[in-house]
């Protein structure tokens, strides 16, 4: 469920973190590059409101002169405990899925308010971290309650021309400090029907997830859709570390800052995410 967007959690730079693995020293006129410790190592842990946990990661570090086909090793021998009012919840290793971690209780909800410590344990050396969950987006609309697909060669639901693949629905909600904001889209139909533009296109993904915006509002075409039926939109409001985070990697790489991280005694970032849903219909 949560698989994709942690994806495009994680798509984002997130592997410059191996830049915080180095002390940058600076001289009047250059820079001088120190080695980094080679047991650091990276977490990255995300939980989101009424969700299982499944969304936690430990991987290494690259060297700063990795290329960008490499990846940076997997370690899957950690160990993550999750902790809430002094309540200690131990994650497991994801089978199948080296470097990946979940939780694999049905006691633990993850509620808005919660406040949530993480230890990382790996080869004795241990990393914390604290988050809090966020309160819910506020004041999530639909412009419509559904969208017509286009038709090509004639016959059929939906409506034929270029007009219609350019049709949409643009959800909006109120943000007026500017906080980041990211859409999911899943369908909801247990055996949907694809859509004609699946198949001509067939480049798009079954569930759809945003980047992060600071707007208010977001437009979901209907070329980033896969079939036809119902369909829930979530908005997610970022928590602060990952925001920080985002800008942070979004910086002119000219000004070589350290990205942001809240995990101590490691690399990376926890963070907590809410969400509001709305509903509609591709018809």
């Amino acid at each position: 469920m949560q698989d994709r967007i942690m994806r495009r959690l994680t798509a984002l730079p997130l592997l410059t973190l191996s830049l915080l693995s180095m002390t940058l020293a600076a001289c009047e006129s250059d820079l001088e590059f120190i080695a980094p410790d080679p047991e650091i190592f990276v977490v990255q842990a995300f939980i989101f409101v009424d969700e299982p946990v499944t969304s936690v990661t430990i991987t290494g570090v690259l060297p700063i002169d990795a290329d960008s086909t490499e990846v940076a090793p997997a370690i899957s021998d950690g160990a993550i405990t999750l902790i809430r009012n002094g309540v200690r919840f131990e994650l497991v290793a994801t089978s199948g899925e080296p470097g990946h971690y979940n939780y694999p209780g049905n006691d633990l909800l993850i509620g808005v308010g919660d406040v949530f410590q993480l230890e990382a344990v790996v080869d004795g050396k241990m990393a914390t971290a604290e988050t809090v969950v966020p309160l819910p987006p506020v004041g999530l609309a639909l412009s419509e309650d559904s969208l017509v697909a286009p038709t090509f060669g004639g016959g059929g639901r939906g409506r034929g021309g270029g007009a219609a693949l350019q049709a949409g629905i643009t959800a909006k909600w109120n943000n007026a400090n500017r906080r980041l904001h990211f859409v999911v889209i899943d369908n909801l139909e247990l055996n949907p029907e694809i859509l004609p533009t699946t198949e001509i296109f067939s480049r798009f993904a079954a569930r759809f997830v945003s980047q992060p915006t600071a707007a208010d509002s977001s437009v979901v075409r209907i070329l980033t859709l896969t079939h036809y039926g119902q369909h829930r939109l979530k908005l997610y409001r970022v928590n602060d570390e990952y925001a920080d985070l985002y800008e942070g990697l979004e910086q002119d790489s000219r000004d070589l800052n350290e990205p942001p991280s809240n995990i101590h005694g490691a690399l990376g970032v926890f963070s907590a995410f809410s969400a509001d849903s709305a509903f509609f219909r591709v018809r």
